[in-house]
C-alpha cells in the first residue's frame, strides 16, 4: 500500500506550490527566496517531500499533479456544467493543477443548504450558503479518498445565463494568483430555477470585495 511521504511545509521558506520558469526567473529569485520552480526537483523534494504513489517530488503542498490529474481524468464521465466551453475550461484547469487551490470543480446547485441572497450589483446577485461536503485539500493516500474542508460557509455570486470571454478572463484570475488579499474560488454552480452560472468562491467578511 502507498504510504504518505509529504512534508509539512515551512510557509517561511516556502511557497505553496511551484512556479513555471520565465524570463523573469533570477530576478524573481533575488526577490523570494521561497520560489520553488518546476524543474527545481530538489528543492521540489526539500519543500513538499515525495508522492507515495509515483514516487515523485510534490508540485505543491500534499500534491502531485501528475497523480491527481489522472484521478480528475477518471471523474469527468461523472460531471457536466450543460456548457461545452465551461466544462472544457474546467476540465483543463483539473488536468493542470499544481496545488488544490488552482483548479475547479462543478457543484451540483443541490449540494448547497441556506442559500440567501445578501446584495446585487450592476453585474449579478451574491449569495450566502453552506457547502457541507467542502473543497478539496488533498489526496489521503493511505484512505485513498480526497480529504474535504466540510461545512464549509461560501459566497455565490451570479453571472447570468449568458457566459461571455470576460467572464473566464476574470476566473482565469483566481487560478493566476493565490494570496490571501485573494478570494479563492472553488468552481461553479448553476442556479436552477434562473438558470444563471454562479461562482462559488470563498466567504470572507462584507470588507472584501467580490469582484
Amino acid at each position: 500500500m502507498p504510504k504518505n511521504l509529504w512534508k509539512i511545509l515551512d510557509y517561511e521558506k516556502y511557497e505553496d506550490y511551484i512556479t513555471f520558469s520565465s524570463i523573469d526567473s533570477i530576478f524573481e529569485q533575488e526577490i523570494d527566496e521561497r520560489i520553488v520552480y518546476i524543474e527545481d526537483l530538489k528543492k521540489r523534494k526539500q519543500a513538499y517531500g515525495i508522492c507515495g504513489e509515483c514516487n515523485e517530488p510534490g508540485t505543491g503542498e500534499y500534491w502531485c499533479q501528475s497523480c491527481n490529474a489522472k484521478r480528475f481524468k477518471d471523474n469527468l464521465k461523472n460531471w457536466t456544467s450543460g456548457n461545452e466551453i465551461i466544462d472544457e475550461f474546467m476540465q483543463q484547469s483539473q488536468l493542470n493543477a499544481v496545488h488544490h487551490t488552482k483548479y475547479f470543480e462543478w457543484i451540483p446547485f443541490e449540494n448547497f443548504r441556506n442559500v440567501t441572497h445578501t446584495s446585487s450589483d450592476g453585474y449579478g446577485n451574491f449569495y450566502s450558503a453552506e457547502w457541507p461536503n467542502g473543497c478539496i485539500n488533498s489526496w489521503n493516500i493511505e484512505n485513498q479518498k480526497y480529504e474535504r474542508s466540510t461545512n464549509c460557509k461560501v459566497a455565490l455570486k451570479s453571472l447570468y445565463s449568458d457566459i461571455r470571454a470576460d467572464f473566464f478572463n476574470k476566473i482565469k484570475s483566481h487560478l493566476q494568483i493565490h494570496s490571501f488579499d485573494i478570494i479563492q474560488c472553488f468552481g461553479l454552480t448553476q442556479d436552477p430555477g434562473t438558470r444563471d452560472y454562479m461562482m462559488v468562491l470563498e466567504y470572507r467578511d462584507v470588507s472584501f470585495r467580490y469582484s
